[in-house]
């Protein structure tokens, strides 16, 4: 079981570093290696050092994000909460989700004699739901204030 994974591995690293499909005609790796006169080429190695640097960077701006850019949000006054919730409708919901997000004023008035409520109410709901989607402020402050 061991060796066909091992096998299978040893397959898609010989499919991802083809030299095919990152060098140009009459290249190979093995050219690359270096020449003897002290220059050097990039290696296929050096490629893997910017997952340990992506998730650095990550890990500096979820940092920034809660201990910097969120207090200072607070600090001069944007609140922390998400927008208004429209009230559970599984109907609605389903129109929503599969549907459309803008109904047109002929599915408004339908809707309105199913659920038996007015248009303006639906359209509300819809406009509600359309807002829950939306990051609420503080997260659009703190994601506008990166480094």
């Amino acid at each position: 079981m061991a060796t066909a994974a091992a096998g299978a591995l040893s397959l898609l690293w010989g499919w991802l570093w083809n030299e095919r499909f990152w060098l140009p005609q009459n290249v190979s790796w093995a050219d690359l290696e270096g020449p003897a006169d002290g220059y050097g080429y990039p290696r296929g190695q050096h490629i893997l050092s910017v997952f340990p640097l992506a998730a650095g960077i990550f890990f500096v701006r979820l940092l920034f994000e809660r201990f910097i850019a969120k207090p200072c949000a607070l600090h001069i006054g944007i609140e922390d909460s998400g927008p208004y919730q429209a009230q559970p409708n599984a109907i609605l919901e389903k129109v929503f989700i599969s549907i459309t997000k803008y109904p047109d004023k002929k599915r408004l008035e339908g809707l309105s004699k199913q659920l038996d409520w007015n248009v303006r109410k639906i359209q509300c709901w819809f406009r509600y739901r359309r807002n829950q989607d939306k990051p609420p402020t503080l997260t659009k402050f703190c994601e506008s204030m990166e480094p």
